[in-house]
């Protein structure tokens, strides 16, 4: 009974110490750095090797995949804890955060092809004059 006890006790400690994600911690362009599954880290290919996401105060975003630029709106559902992006043309595509600090992001897009995959973003240093 006692070890039920600790363990119930345990994983309340860890539901309460969970991250709190500011909101301004987003805004800014992130650029992709790798991915990484239960097992490894791995480069992204070449291809991809210029992925970016901007997010924008204004709730915009753009984003560049593989070359191919998007533009749209997105949201931070607090209790869900996760991005949805929609892009102008009204595809909506949701991005699930699993850590988010000033210079990096954790995420896995809510897509069966990329479900498996965490994808690791670092954040642009911001050029001030």
């Amino acid at each position: 009974m006692r070890h039920i006890l600790l363990a119930i006790s345990c994983s309340f400690f860890v539901n309460v110490n969970a991250q709190k994600i500011n909101l301004d911690d987003f805004y800014g362009t992130w650029q992709l750095d790798k991915y990484s599954d239960d097992e490894q880290y791995y480069h992204p290919p070449k291809k991809e090797m210029g992925d970016v996401i901007r997010l924008n105060q204004d709730m915009t975003f753009t984003t560049v995949s593989e070359g191919k630029k998007t533009l749209g709106t997105w949201l931070y559902n607090t209790y869900g804890r996760y991005i949805e992006f929609k892009e102008e043309q009204g595809t909506k595509e949701k991005m699930a955060i699993h850590f988010l600090s000033k210079k990096s992001m954790v995420a896995t897009y809510d897509t069966d092809e990329y479900r498996i995959w965490e994808v690791h973003f670092v954040k642009e240093k911001q050029n001030n004059p």
